[in-house]
Parts: structure tokens; sequence; C-alpha cells
């Protein structure tokens, strides 16, 4: 079981992560929106527009993925509200403080994230 200290610190990573992520996200919607009235009046060969549109591409995804890590981390905030942090889901087993100090999100214990790895790469490769 984590102490209150622990719990702060990580509550402490989670909330400074949250901040720099939305702060990120700030800044590529002002290039997106600058990609946009750019694409309006873009004239480029096909290659430029290539290009153009894989950079496009690209910061569609890492919003995604920053939309999903922001989605992660307020549900593991709402745990530590209630009190549930900290315990694998899988087999009740507390998580070992320096996993959470690694990967604060984290909501298996090392043993049965391996344990998952494992079995989504069997059935990866059984495919």
């Amino acid at each position: 079981m984590l102490t209150a200290e622990q719990l702060n610190y990580i509550r402490d990573l989670l909330n400074k992560e949250l901040a720099e992520i939305e702060e990120r996200n700030r800044e590529k919607m002002g290039e997106m929106e600058s990609m946009r009235n750019d694409s309006e009046t873009f004239h480029g060969d096909e290659a430029d527009q290539a290009n153009f549109m894989e950079e496009r591409n690209r910061q569609l995804r890492m919003r995604d993925r920053d939309r999903k890590l922001i989605n992660k981390i307020r549900e593991t905030l709402h745990k530590m509200d209630i009190g549930e942090y900290g315990v694998c889901e899988s087999c009740g087993c507390d998580i070992d403080f320096e996993r959470l100090k690694l990967r604060p999100v984290a909501s298996l214990c090392i043993e049965c994230k391996k344990e998952a790895e494992e079995r989504e790469e069997r059935e990866h490769f059984s495919r």
C-alpha cells in the first residue's frame, strides 16, 4: 500500500505531465490552424503537397495519442481520489512504488504486465 507521501509524489507527477500535454496541445492546435489556413492557399507541386499532408497526419496522430494519455491520466487521478490507485487490476496485488514512479498510469503489476504482453505476442503470431 502506498503512503500519503508516495501518493502525493505521483499525483504531482501526473498533474505536471497533464499540464505539459495540455500546453503542447494548445501549441499543436495553433500549428494546425496555421496549416489549415496555409492549405487553403497552398500551391506547391505534388511532392510539396504530399509532405504537407504527411506532416498534417503526423500532427493528428500525435494529438490523438495525447488525447488518450490525457484520459488515462485523468482516470488515474480519479482512482487516487477514490482510493483504488496502486492496485493491480488483474491480480489485486499492490503495484510497486518504483514501477509507479516510472509509469504512474500503470494499472497492472509488473508480473501481470509481462503475462499480458506475452499473451499479446502469442496471439499476434498465431494470426
